[in-house]
């Protein structure tokens, strides 16, 4: 604290000067009595003694007083006033007897004496009193002083002593606290400014302005950047402690808590908001896995992200690959294998799990990965998101409630994407409606007017064209209201048994030179007119596009019709099968099949490769499976025909 030095020399001085001129007094006394009365000298010198002694022990203490800094001021003043004023409250009683006794012509010593013993009894009930209070004082100074050492010392919050030297905040002492979150240990830190350890270059803040705290105001501030001993930056919440300046030894304490972490956590949480933000805007769920992967790698500063996207039709997991080529991927470089035990565990339990040490963990099937601990969490149905680091319990809790955070908005993220991409499907059927009405029910029509003139001038065979052209409207007229019906949700399913609603299909279904066999048994959930309708579908499909075009479809017809006739049985064009698989059902013909660069367009609405088709049944197929919530897929059948499977679980 600033020590006014004026106020110390005056102080000082003026009770050494008061000694000096008490041993002055004595001095001459003593020579009076010598020289003048022929006393002898060691009997004066032995006589004033005692006082001299004194007198110069107060000349002694003021010129202490002076000398000494470490002293404070209003100590220098509190000690020299009262002895001075002591002095004085002595002087004048003993003066006040003595002239009352001149006065009355006699000198009565003993009244002289007693009446000064009386002073210093009342001087000393007094000092008493004093001193009680004092040490009363002391003693709560006392515990206090251990109350906050033992809080100073135990505390894990950083904490400086700081006086004020020339207006500047000077370290006396820091706690263990301190030492452990900036680095520097007493030695290093006592006697140096503040500001000059901890304030980050450029920085003008509390340190550098402490106009409030010499004032003795408290007072605190939050997210406050301050820079360690190594160079970090990290943030924390001060609260400056003034203290009452005349009963200690320090100006204040600074005080401050690390909340790095909470300030890291509430960062990367606003950052998260906004990637969802984000996410909800991109149109397809392998955009949105993508997206993540980057996401989380950039906010949650971890060593690897996979999202492990769920293959319904396979029942697997496998990892989401960039689908930019020069994109560096985030994911663990060991994992080929198409999902861990425990990620399929998560997935399947929908509950998060974390991992901190791989390699004792049960169930790790990948002993290669460079994955020390993981957390896997369920992303719905769609499936994990995996964060990875290279050492042992490697994710601190931030970065597990993030990535929990994440990988539920990832969801809505992707079943928003769902819904935009059914939306698109329905915005197809209505255009594919608009152009079935205006185009394709108008062409025949057109032509069933125009034989329909001919007819009416005479031309019988002209009514025969007139009905083709009315079955044509007809047949498109039916797989428009299908379709419309069909992309319909399922609210409810109930167990059919699979080969009756397969038998049921092929009695409604026109299949001239066609057979049917049945391996399916059981049941499945699902609605039983629907299926029924994706079974004529399919049946009609096998008929009309199993046998070869052109002059192929032809030398096939005669080649089964003079089988036929040879056993005289009907001739048997193509077969059809449906069988049941692990996860659902199939349905194969033994036809020409479906060419490899054609199977992914087949579902499209208005594809066909007759010219006469509608080119919406098998889009009417897909949409019944997508309304019962299962997939399907063309493939190859056994023998080269074609073959669709459909995964129901």
């Amino acid at each position: 604290m600033e020590i006014t030095r004026r106020r110390q020399i005056l102080a000082g001085g003026s009770l050494s000067l008061f000694g000096l001129l008490l041993t002055s007094v004595t001095l001459v006394h003593i020579y009076e009595d010598a020289v003048a009365q022929a006393e002898p000298l060691i009997l004066t010198v032995v006589e004033n003694a005692l006082p001299i002694a004194l007198n110069l022990c107060i000349a002694g203490a003021g010129i202490l007083l002076v000398r000494r800094s470490e002293f404070r001021g209003e100590f220098v003043s509190r000690v020299s006033i009262w002895g001075l004023l002591g002095a004085l409250s002595l002087f004048s009683v003993s003066l006040w007897v003595y002239l009352f006794q001149i006065m009355q012509g006699e000198v009565e010593p003993a009244l002289i004496f007693s009446h000064i013993v009386s002073m210093g009894t009342v001087a000393g009930l007094g000092v008493g009193i004093y001193d009680d209070q004092r040490r009363q004082r002391q003693a709560q100074l006392t515990a206090e002083h251990d109350k906050l050492s033992a809080l100073f010392e135990s505390t894990s919050d950083a904490i400086a002593e700081v006086e004020y030297v020339d207006g500047e905040a000077v370290v006396r002492d820091v706690n263990p606290g301190f030492r452990e979150s900036f680095g520097y240990s007493v030695a290093a830190a006592e006697g140096n400014q503040l500001d000059e350890l901890i304030v980050p270059p450029g920085d003008d803040d509390f340190e550098r302005n402490h106009d409030r705290a010499m004032s003795g105001e408290m007072f605190g501030r939050e997210e406050i950047f301050r820079q360690t001993a190594d160079g970090e930056i990290r943030v924390f919440r001060l609260q400056a402690i003034p203290l009452d300046a005349a009963d200690a030894d320090t100006d204040g304490y600074a005080v401050y808590t690390d909340i790095t972490s909470e300030y890291r956590y509430e960062s990367r949480l606003r950052s998260l908001h906004e990637a969802t933000r984000e996410l909800v805007t991109i149109g397809s769920v392998d955009a949105v896995a993508e997206a993540t992967v980057d996401a989380a790698h950039d906010l949650l500063d971890v060593d690897f992200v996979t999202v492990f996207s769920h293959d319904a039709d396979e029942n697997e997991l496998r990892p989401v690959e960039p689908q930019d080529p020069e994109k560096e991927p985030h994911v663990d470089p060991s994992t080929s294998h198409h999902g861990t035990a425990i990620a399929r565990a998560v997935f399947e339990s929908g509950t998060p799990r974390y991992v901190p040490d791989r390699s004792a963990a049960e169930g790790v099937d990948d002993d290669t990965s460079v994955v020390a601990s993981e957390l896997v969490v369920p992303i719905g149905r769609f499936g994990v998101l995996l964060l990875g680091s290279r050492i042992t319990d490697g994710l601190d809790e931030s970065q597990q409630s993030l990535g929990k955070i994440l990988a539920s908005n990832v969801e809505v993220a992707m079943e928003r994407a769902e819904r935009q991409r059914r939306l698109e499907r329905q915005n197809d059927r209505l255009e594919t409606f608009a152009s079935v009405v205006s185009h394709d029910l108008r062409n025949p029509l057109g032509v069933a007017d125009g034989y329909l003139e001919l007819a009416r001038e005479g031309d019988e065979d002209a009514f025969e064209r007139v009905e083709r052209a009315h079955d044509r409207m007809e047949g498109l007229i039916e797989d428009l209201l299908a379709l419309a019906r069909e992309g319909e949700h399922i609210d409810e399913a109930t167990p059919v048994a699979l080969d009756r609603i397969a038998r049921r299909a092929w009695e409604q279904a026109t299949t001239p030179n066609a057979a049917l066999r049945i391996e399916a048994t059981g049941q499945i959930e699902a609605d039983p007119g629907r299926l029924q309708q994706l079974f004529e579908n399919l049946f009609a499909n096998a008929v009309e596009h199993g046998i070869p075009e052109g002059p192929d479809r032809d030398a096939a017809a005669a080649d089964f019709l003079r089988a036929g006739e040879d056993d005289g049985e009907s001739p048997v064009a193509i077969t059809v099968t449906v069988e049941r698989t692990e996860r659902g059902f199939a349905v194969e013909d033994d036809g020409v099949g479906i060419p490899q660069e054609q199977r992914s367009s087949i579902f499209d609405h208005g594809y066909s490769n007759d010219a006469g088709g509608t080119g919406l049944g098998l889009s009417i197929v897909e949409e019944i499976a997508d309304a019962h919530g299962w997939t399907v897929r063309a493939e190859a059948g056994s023998d080269g025909g074609a073959r669709f499977v459909f995964v129901t679980t």
